[in-house]
């Protein structure tokens, strides 16, 4: 029985080492198969990385010059030469870069319609007329990101200029490979970034795409709130007209009930008129018929409905002043607000321009 159990148990340990020793080798033709890679990850990837260098100093020139670099002449002194040329070498001493031992090659997209590498007044809110701008210094065809933005948005709609691989893009930089010596001659077009290697062609190639720079640029968003900020200007300038039509046609029924307070005013001095007339003519009718022969009742009669006849047009004329003075200062009241609404409306209208006009002044920066 004891015999039988240590065989068992032998038996039993056999299985296990087998299944170690096979997870064992498993593991370790895994690791033999990544060594290479991972010796890669921790060198670096030494064109790559100066594909990724020379991408961060382009794109930092763009948040500074509201333009893409232009090329610098092959075989030159690394600063960028702004003519005609969409093809060079990457200007590495305009954009702060050391020399490499063979220069990257770079390719910016330019045409007569979006030229990138060229700053130009491409993009100007149209904003309501108004007195009062701030900036004070204020221009409408300032040059800044925004006008990038708009090129990226022509440059997209009709493209025609820089291709990597077919595919437009705003800038394209090459880089020699491990051979050290370009496989291309770069003066018309790049492949796609991601080419394989063969052993003719070991370039690395690194591109950014017209809508790629945008998005990094956050050209949508910006822009978005340039055009938001200008209908807003827009809508507080419609909203201040329309006070200012109001406050004038509030002024106009003021005067309007100006002038019936004075009509009425008016009226009640005649019906006062009126009625001292019909008083005297009431006396001298008693008179007349106290010391005259033939003036009887009758004429003393007519003389005293005279009286109230005038009397009656007398109160009708004074309630008439009283209405007319109580509108008179509901105009008053009514224009007066209108005047205060109207002076609000000033004041937003020309928040809103000057916020407006702040935004397309600010372009790109936060």
């Amino acid at each position: 029985m004891k015999h039988s159990a240590r065989r068992h148990s032998a038996g039993f340990s056999v299985v296990e080492l087998s299944v170690a020793l096979a997870l064992a080798g498993v593991v370790g033709l895994v690791a033999w198969q990544m060594l290479p890679a991972s010796r890669g990850v921790a060198e670096g990837d030494t064109p790559q990385l100066r594909l990724r260098q020379a991408q961060d100093a382009v794109e930092g020139f763009v948040l500074r010059t509201h333009r893409l670099p232009c090329p610098a002449t092959v075989g030159g002194t690394g600063s960028e030469v702004c003519g005609s040329d969409s093809f060079g070498e990457l200007p590495w001493r305009t954009l702060g870069l050391p020399r490499f031992d063979v220069p990257l090659r770079y390719g910016v997209y330019r045409t007569p319609t979006a030229d990138l590498a060229m700053a130009s007044a491409k993009y100007s809110p149209t904003l309501p007329p108004s007195p009062v701008l701030a900036p004070a210094a204020y221009n409408p065809s300032q040059v800044n990101g925004l006008d990038l933005c708009q090129s990226l948005r022509l440059a997209t709609a009709a493209p025609a200029g820089l291709l990597a691989g077919g595919v437009p893009v705003a800038y394209a930089v090459a880089d020699a490979g491990a051979d050290r010596v370009f496989n291309l001659p770069y003066t018309a077009t790049f492949p796609l970034p991601g080419t394989p290697s063969t052993p003719t062609f070991d370039d690395r190639i690194a591109a950014t795409g017209l809508g790629e720079l945008s998005a990094r640029l956050s050209c949508v968003t910006r822009m978005g709130e340039a055009q938001a900020a200008a209908r807003s200007a827009y809508a507080a300038f419609d909203i201040y007209r329309d006070a200012d039509m109001f406050d004038r046609f509030r002024g106009f029924a003021y005067q309007v009930r100006i002038s019936d307070r004075k009509l009425a005013e008016a009226t009640v001095a005649l019906a006062s008129l009126d009625m001292l007339i019909a008083i005297g003519t009431t006396a001298s009718a008693v008179s007349l018929a106290a010391n005259s022969v033939g003036v009887g009742a009758g004429t003393v009669a007519a003389a005293v409905l005279g009286i109230g006849a005038a009397s009656a047009a007398l109160v009708v004329s004074s309630v008439q002043l009283a209405s007319a003075v109580a509108a008179e200062a509901k105009a008053g009241k009514q224009a007066a607000d209108a005047t205060t609404v109207k002076a609000r409306m000033l004041v937003a209208r020309d928040a809103a321009v000057r916020n407006a006009a702040a935004v397309d002044t600010k372009g790109l920066l936060p």
